[in-house]
């Protein structure tokens, strides 16, 4: 057994003043003003009851003391095993997301799908998500609730930033605001984007020497068809274009593949290109499998609180102490009462 404050184990110096009091205070062990009538009707025996009596108040009150001392007994061991990665994810929702050459529907419900598939291969590490388009906005900080990360990828839409444009930079910026806290083993950022940085107020390689800085890697993944793919828009009446440049040919938005792949290697990453749902699967599921870095298995005791069992018992003797002095009291009344 040990004792988790055994500080309160001093209070037993106090042990010996209170016997010592309650001995001058009763001598006769009896609050009794005809205990000398008595002396001759009780019989020899009874007189030890008074130090009885101390004795039990003075081992209730020292079984009290080790109660507030907590004893604890051995318990129970439980093993954790933990991976301690933090991970962002930076998710562009410009309106070129719009494309259609990703299935089921565009790139960017093609993106929700596989982010909810690689969160729920994580869900062992603290997840955040930001979303950004002309800015940035965060969406969810760190957290260990999964759940409620998976439910907000599936909330996003492109009016979930009301500024199209895109911030790379600043995407990556509002990530590593989000990643100060540097007790986990490791910190990544999984960044998606399908064009090039054209909003914001923080460059992309500034952005990714800041992480490199901080030890943070960062993961780019391209999504689009090579050449780009034209963007759906609906009218205010329900009809169907797609955006085109003043000329009237097609908008064909490029990624800047050489921005990304700048921005992993910087910061110890990797770059991946997907062009099309498998590929964009791959991509985060092999950016899973690179991250799963699994600490050593750690132990904890979870002691067990015997505080309880001492009160009990405690409390059990000051009854014992109350019942015995009460019914010796009645017993020489009535004794008084005879004579």
């Amino acid at each position: 057994m040990t004792l988790a404050q055994p500080a309160w184990l001093l209070l037993w110096l106090l042990l010996p003043a209170i016997a010592w009091l309650s001995s001058a205070r009763q001598p006769g062990g009896l609050p009794l003003s005809t205990f000398r009538l008595l002396s001759g009707l009780v019989p020899a025996r009874p007189r030890r009851w008074p130090q009885i009596l101390l004795g039990l108040r003075l081992l209730a009150l020292a079984v009290l003391i080790v109660a507030l001392a907590r004893p604890q007994g051995e318990g129970r061991w439980i093993e954790e095993k933990r991976y301690g990665i933090d991970i962002m994810l930076a998710l562009d929702i410009s309106g070129s997301m719009r494309a259609e050459d990703f299935q089921p529907a565009n790139r960017i419900e093609a993106a929700k799908h596989v982010l909810k598939e690689f969160i729920a291969r994580n869900a062992e590490n603290r997840i955040g998500l930001v979303a950004f388009a002309g800015r940035s906005l965060t969406l969810c900080p760190l957290t260990t609730d999964t759940r409620t990360v998976s439910d907000l990828v599936d909330r996003i839409s492109f009016d979930t930033v009301d500024q199209d444009g895109t911030a790379i930079g600043d995407g990556i910026g509002n990530c590593l605001y989000r990643l100060e806290d540097r007790s986990a083993k490791s910190r990544i950022i999984v960044l998606l984007s399908d064009g090039e940085n054209n909003s914001g107020y923080l460059q992309p390689l500034d952005a990714a020497r800041m992480a490199a800085s901080r030890r943070v890697r960062i993961y780019t993944v391209a999504v689009g068809k090579p050449g780009g793919a034209p963007i759906p828009l609906v009218d205010a009446f329900g009809r169907r274009f797609y955006v085109r440049n003043r000329d009237g040919s097609l908008f064909l938005p490029q990624i800047d593949e050489a921005t990304l792949a700048r921005i992993a290697q910087v910061t110890g990453g990797r770059y991946f290109r997907a062009t099309d749902t498998p590929a964009l699967e791959s991509a985060y599921r092999e950016i899973a499998s690179l991250e799963r870095s699994e600490m050593p298995v750690q132990r904890h005791r979870i002691p067990t609180d015997l505080s309880g069992a001492w009160i009990a018992f405690g409390l059990l003797l000051l009854a014992s102490e109350f019942a015995l002095s009460t019914g010796l009291a009645s017993i020489l009344r009535g004794r008084v009462r005879h004579a």
